[in-house]
């Protein structure tokens, strides 16, 4: 990249021109999930995505007697979807006195800017990756209790909490905490449909890791935790949730708010503590037994109990058997051509899985685009995330699922620079954003093998 001075102008036409590409290469690719996932702008219209979803069959078919009245005329029936627009933003700042220090200095200036690209993008990567595993609610943690003003334990468990019951999140710990490094809010479920959300920042300062909790050490979030309390991404001047009663999830939808057989609303508890919005749902449709709406739901497949039973009310071993089922339950309703084209687990099941498979005498790898190594199940790559929810595999159908977006990543320049002056600072600020957000046209294609042990 040549540069003959620090220039404002300069710097911006490298933002632009030398950054933007490689940005936009390592979120899109270095992400699994998003970069196998393909992209859709075409059926974007404003702020969200309609997607016409093919929900019944003709009925005007049948056998009848010789002279018999021909049957009923029927239709196909449809029904609309809508996927909203998410937006994520990462920011950079740039002083007067450091773009002036490096001006005649081609090598400071790059790496003072790669340190600062280089370091949103693997942030803004790994929060991405995040939103993709979870519901759109931003959660980052769950309370368990608190032992002092500034400390407090978070759940662990997938089964079994003390305090919250057990629902999404419930298993993170503080895996998603960087210490000095994450802004987060409390969000207290009030009861019936209501939450508080804490305005201040609790700056998490330390982590200590334990087996069935971990504790943090945070400052006072000034708000009273209670049973089903979990924290979200946030700080003074935003949270990724909103609202007291009709909630507004602000984050992408990922793949538990998907591949599951319930609302939205209902993922985050296990029926001891109130969900935060009545019939929150995906896309605008409702899958609650009163709706009738039953083709809006994933298959969800509980290990060890092929008869079913009902979700975080027990732990199995894995076994071939269970891989079998959830790989099957999507094809035995939708027809074998439905069946999956990739497996997402964490490390933990994977290593069971390759034991299993390795007595089996059926253990295999296969190669990836971009290097990645999986090993095979029924012909199909098996893939690690260390986001993965532990206790839960994923069986999907990638082309049932896509990235709506109105925009791919970029630097905000509507006003001609991407560099902007900082109102009363000696400072400059560029800003990346991503209008995105993740959706499904045939739920049923994909299912998740959950109640696993580890």
């Amino acid at each position: 990249m040549a540069l003959t001075g620090a220039t404002l102008s300069n710097i911006s036409n490298a933002l632009k021109e030398f950054y933007l590409p490689a940005i936009r290469e390592q979120l899109n690719k270095d992400t699994i999930l998003l970069k196998r996932l393909a992209r859709d702008e075409v059926n974007v219209s404003g702020k969200e995505a309609i997607i016409l979803l093919h929900t019944g069959r003709n009925k005007g078919i049948g056998a009848r007697a010789d002279g018999a009245a021909l049957p009923a005329a029927g239709y196909q029936h449809y029904t609309q979807a809508k996927v909203p627009m998410k937006y994520n933003y990462g920011r950079i700042e740039l002083s007067g006195p450091t773009i002036e220090a490096t001006r005649d200095d081609s090598g400071s200036w790059k790496r003072m800017v790669n340190a600062e690209i280089e370091g949103m993008v693997r942030d803004l990567k790994k929060d991405v990756n995040r939103q993709l595993w979870g519901c759109g609610y931003g959660v980052l943690a769950r309370w368990r209790s608190t032992e002092s003003a500034t400390s407090y334990t978070l759940q662990k468990l997938y089964r079994g909490n003390s305090a919250g019951g057990d629902g999404f999140g419930s298993t993170f710990g503080a895996r998603y905490i960087d210490p000095g490094n994450s802004s987060m809010v409390p969000v207290v479920l009030t009861g019936g449909t209501g939450i508080a959300v804490g305005a201040a920042d609790m700056a998490p300062s330390a982590v200590a890791e334990g087996a069935e909790y971990d504790t943090i050490t945070a400052t006072d979030p000034e708000v009273t935790e209670a049973a089903g309390t979990f924290y979200v991404r946030g700080d003074a001047s935003g949270q990724a949730i909103g609202g007291t009663t009709a909630i507004s999830r602000y984050e992408m939808m990922g793949l538990r708010g998907i591949v599951t057989d319930t609302n939205v609303d209902d993922i985050l508890t296990d029926g001891s503590t109130p969900g935060v919005t009545t019939d929150d749902t995906l896309q605008g449709i409702d899958c609650n037994d009163a709706s009738g709406n039953t083709w809006w739901r994933a298959n969800v497949v509980l290990c060890g109990l092929p008869g079913g039973g009902t979700r975080y009310a027990q732990q199995n071993s894995l076994t071939l058997d269970d891989m079998q089922r959830a790989f099957d339950a999507a094809p035995e309703k939708l027809g074998i051509e439905y069946e999956p084209t990739l497996i997402l687990m964490p490390f933990v099941h994977r290593r069971k899985l390759v034991d299993l498979l390795a007595a089996d005498k059926r253990y295999s790898t296969l190669q990836l685009d971009g290097g990645y190594t999986a090993i095979e199940f029924n012909g199909r790559p098996v893939v690690v995330d260390t986001d993965a929810i532990p206790g839960e595999i994923y069986f999907l159908y990638e082309p049932s699922l896509k990235i709506y977006r109105m925009s791919d990543f970029d630097w905000m320049d509507m006003d001609g620079s991407v560099l902007s002056r900082v109102s009363g600072y000696d400072a400059y600020e560029a800003i990346l954003y991503a209008y995105m957000e993740l959706g499904v046209d045939n739920r049923r294609a994909n299912s998740v093998l959950v109640d696993i042990d580890y």
